[in-house]
C-alpha cells in the first residue's frame, strides 16, 4: 500500500479530481489529505509521496520518500544538501504560473513606462500634474532572461506590442518565433548595453547567482529599467540600490528581492523610479492558478500510480 500525503487546500470536489485519479488502483493507494500547517513529522515518514506545501525541515530524517511533488515552481529550498534522500523524485509546478507571473511582468513594465507610479503619488497629494517622462514599449529593445514558461510568455507578449526582443537563455536551445534574437548566459556583457528594458525571469541556483551585478548595471543605458519577477538572488540587491540612487539606470520593478521581506530600512522603498510587490506576481491563492497548479498535481498523481515518466521532474544539481 502506498501511502500518498496531499497537503494542497482542496474542496470535496477537488479532492475528488484526486480519488479519481487512482480509482483504477485503490486497493494499492491511501490518499490522506491533511492541511500544510497541521502536517506533523509522523505523517511525512509514513508517506511514499507527497504533493504540496510541506517545510524542508520536516523533510529532513526522512528516508523512504519516493516522489515529493511541489505546489511552486521554484524548487531550490528543496535541492540542498540532505533536504531530500538522494533518490526521492522532486518536481515542481513550473508551467503552473507562467501567464499569471508574465502578466505581472507585463504590469510592472507598463507602470513604469507610462510613469503610473508619479501619478499615483501625485493623486495622493491632488496635484493635477503632467509627466513628461512617459516612454513606448514600441519600438523598444527588451533582454528577457530565462525564456522558459514565465519569459517566454512575457518575450512573446512583448513581442506583439512592437518591441525587439532579444532572449537569453541558461543553455542553448531552439528560438522561438516571437524572439527577433537569442543568446546564451555568457554574451549577457555583450548585449546588455542595447536593452531598453531587461526582464528576468531565473531561477535560483549558483549559475544564476547575481547575474545581474555591478558590472552588468553599469552596460546598461542610463534611462533602461529592469524588471525582476523570478527570483530575488539573480540582482545584486546593493549594486542595484546603487544603480539606482546614481541614475546609472532609470527604473525597476521588483517583484522579488535578494532577502524578502524587504526591510523596512532599505532605500528602495523611498525611490520615485522603483516598484516593489512584495512577491505577489504568482499566488496559488489566486483561483486561476490554483486551478493550474491541481491539474498539473493531478496529472502527475495519475503517471506516478500507473508508473508513468513525472513532469517536470527537478534537476538536483541546477535546482530547476
Amino acid at each position: 500500500m502506498k501511502n500518498i500525503l496531499i497537503t494542497l487546500p482542496l474542496s470535496e470536489n477537488e479532492k475528488k479530481l484526486f480519488q479519481d485519479k487512482v480509482k483504477d488502483n485503490i486497493d494499492e493507494i491511501r490518499l490522506s489529505f491533511i492541511d500544510e500547517t497541521a502536517v506533523s513529522e509522523k505523517d511525512i515518514t509514513s508517506a511514499d509521496a507527497i504533493i504540496g506545501m510541506v517545510s524542508p525541515s520536516l523533510l529532513k530524517n526522512v528516508t523512504s520518500l519516493e516522489w515529493v511533488q511541489l505546489a511552486w515552481a521554484g524548487a531550490d529550498r528543496y535541492t540542498g544538501p540532505g533536504v531530500l534522500p538522494s533518490d526521492t523524485i522532486l518536481t515542481s509546478a513550473s508551467g503552473a504560473y507562467g501567464i499569471s507571473v508574465a502578466e505581472h511582468m507585463l504590469s510592472l513594465t507598463f507602470a513604469l513606462y507610462s510613469g503610473l507610479n508619479i501619478y499615483s503619488e501625485q493623486q495622493k497629494n491632488h496635484e493635477w500634474k503632467l509627466n513628461c517622462g512617459k516612454k513606448f514599449i514600441y519600438g523598444s529593445n527588451v533582454l528577457v532572461l530565462g525564456i522558459g514558461d514565465i519569459g517566454g510568455y512575457y518575450a512573446e507578449k512583448m513581442k506583439a506590442l512592437g518591441a525587439h526582443v532579444t532572449g537569453v537563455c541558461r543553455t542553448p536551445k531552439e528560438k522561438a518565433d516571437f524572439l527577433d534574437e537569442q543568446y546564451t548566459i555568457d554574451a549577457l556583457d555583450s548585449i546588455i548595453g542595447s536593452a531598453d528594458i531587461v526582464a528576468l525571469a531565473l531561477p535560483a541556483g549558483e549559475s544564476t547567482y547575481h547575474v545581474i551585478g555591478r558590472e552588468q548595471l553599469l552596460k546598461m543605458k542610463s534611462d533602461s529599467v529592469i524588471i525582476n519577477a523570478g527570483r530575488g538572488s539573480t540582482i545584486d540587491t546593493s549594486a542595484l540600490t546603487d544603480a539606482l540612487k546614481n541614475g546609472t539606470i532609470g527604473g525597476a520593478g521588483l517583484d522579488v528581492l535578494e532577502n524578502e521581506p524587504l526591510s523596512p530600512d532599505s532605500e528602495l522603498w523611498d525611490m520615485k523610479n522603483v516598484i516593489i510587490t512584495p512577491h505577489a506576481a504568482g499566488k496559488l491563492e489566486d483561483e486561476f492558478n490554483k486551478k493550474r497548479v491541481i491539474a498539473l498535481c493531478a496529472d502527475n498523481l495519475y503517471r506516478y500510480v500507473h508508473k508513468e515518466k513525472l513532469l517536470h521532474i527537478v534537476d538536483r544539481n541546477t535546482g530547476y
